[in-house]
């Protein structure tokens, strides 16, 4: 299978890669160049800004991209351009979000209150109720996340928006690398 991902060069991406090449798939990354990870030298690359994936759609379906992942949505824009770029072209997408959707999330860093939510959490367990988590908070600055705009919760809706594109989510954990 042919498989491209968005943002493969951090903390996450190369693992991936390199599940994917261990069971005989073509992987591509699409990254900004700016670092390289420990990556397999049979790895391709595509590199181009995230907001520009658009641009990159004939690239895309040259490379005749099977399914698509992307590490780094972090705004419903960011989905919306993804899921735009490959309707018609991928034929399947997986996407990652972030437990940080889950009623438990604000209730543990006491955003809302209430009783702790069971665990351990399931699929169906209740979503966030207050949006946009870290709209006005002062965070680390990272060059491919707008903090205001951040929502897992939009990222999932957009996502799973066009039936032309099938969409697994993908809710990890907090992960800190």
């Amino acid at each position: 299978m042919r498989v491209l991902i968005i943002g493969g060069t951090g903390y996450i991406g190369p693992p991936v890669v390199y599940e994917l090449l261990s069971r005989g798939h073509e992987v591509t990354i699409f990254h900004r160049g700016e670092t390289v990870g420990d990556l397999p030298r049979e790895t391709r690359h595509v590199l181009g800004e995230r907001r520009d994936l658009l641009f990159h759609r004939n690239t895309f379906r040259q490379l005749r991209i099977e399914v698509v992942v992307d590490i780094i949505a972090g705004a419903r824009s960011d989905t919306k351009t993804f899921v735009d770029t490959f309707r018609g072209i991928a034929y399947r997408a997986v996407v990652l979000s972030s437990g940080d959707v889950y009623r438990a999330y604000d209730v543990f860093f006491r955003r809302e209150s209430g009783p702790l939510e069971p665990t351990p959490l399931s699929e169906g367990a209740r979503l966030r109720t207050r949006l946009y988590p870290f709209r006005g908070t002062a965070m680390p600055t990272v060059p491919w996340v707008n903090w205001d705009e951040y929502e897992k919760i939009d990222v999932e809706q957009e996502a799973q928006s066009a039936p032309e594109l099938p969409t697994t989510i993908l809710r990890l954990p907090m992960i800190y690398g």
